[in-house]
């Protein structure tokens, strides 16, 4: 079915801002089909998205998000996973550096900055989809509750220094131990997801760190390559597959 470019992005919008108000995906689904076909009627009739709607899309999203139900199982069901995953990071970043010991406030604060943080990226894709933003501010927008949980693990960080808690430290086995369990999660993630991301972002923020290590480069060198080096391969797998989606 060919609809404009102009009501593909306002369903694209639409899905987006009704997954991140936490609504059912299959009614989702079945309400984006079926608008996607009024559209396309409309459409050969000379209509546009404005006219079908008979409101602003953010008004209409609004709208329709207050209509439908919170779907609570979906919402409660990602917690657990989205913790899993950045915990996951958390431990084989630490186990390639060969230190793992984590203080009970680490313990306690790195679960709450990543539930913030999910907090702050739902309420960020619900305005980006309901705001026309020029590229530039929707990418300012993303940088900075991308910087969020790295501001809140420093914080952590820094106050696990001035409050004193129990400390609990894994030896060799728990360093590969957490090598396994992370790849594990990785994996197990990709495949419920049915998405290669999970797998591919580790591989290009810690393999080139394990590669690195076993040259010769020393010093800052060293330190500077490594600190680069995986988010400049990162970005530069996020612009490759934003241009892929741009010509589907």
């Amino acid at each position: 079915m060919q609809i404009s470019r102009e009501s593909q992005e306002f369903l694209k919008n639409l899905r987006v801002y009704l997954l991140s108000s936490g609504k059912n995906e299959q009614e989702i689904n079945d309400i984006v089909e079926e608008l996607e076909d009024h559209l396309h009627e409309a459409e050969k009739n000379g209509k546009d998205v404005d006219e079908i709607i008979g409101q602003s899309p953010k008004e209409y999203m609004n709208q329709l998000a207050d209509e439908m139900p919170l779907d609570l199982t979906s919402v409660l069901k990602y917690i657990p996973i989205i913790i899993l995953g950045g915990f996951s990071f958390i431990l084989m970043e630490d186990a390639i550096r060969g230190n793992l010991e984590y203080s009970l406030l680490e313990i306690i604060g790195y679960p709450s900055g990543l539930l913030i943080n999910l907090f702050l990226i739902g309420a960020a894709f619900k305005y980006l989809a309901s705001t026309k933003l020029s590229a530039t501010k929707q990418w300012l927008i993303l940088s900075i509750v991308g910087m969020v949980p790295t501001a809140l693990f420093v914080g952590i960080y820094y106050l696990d220094r001035f409050i004193e808690t129990p400390a609990f430290q894994l030896g060799t086995f728990g360093v590969a131990s957490a090598v396994v369990v992370s790849i594990s999660v990785f994996i197990g993630i990709a495949v419920w997801s049915k998405s290669w991301v999970t797998i591919i972002i580790p591989l290009l923020l810690f393999l080139p760190k394990v590669l690195i290590d076993m040259t010769s480069i020393e010093g800052d060198t060293k330190l500077i390559v490594n600190s680069i080096l995986p988010f400049l391969l990162v970005g530069l797998y996020l612009l490759i597959v934003s241009k892929k989606e741009q010509q589907i």
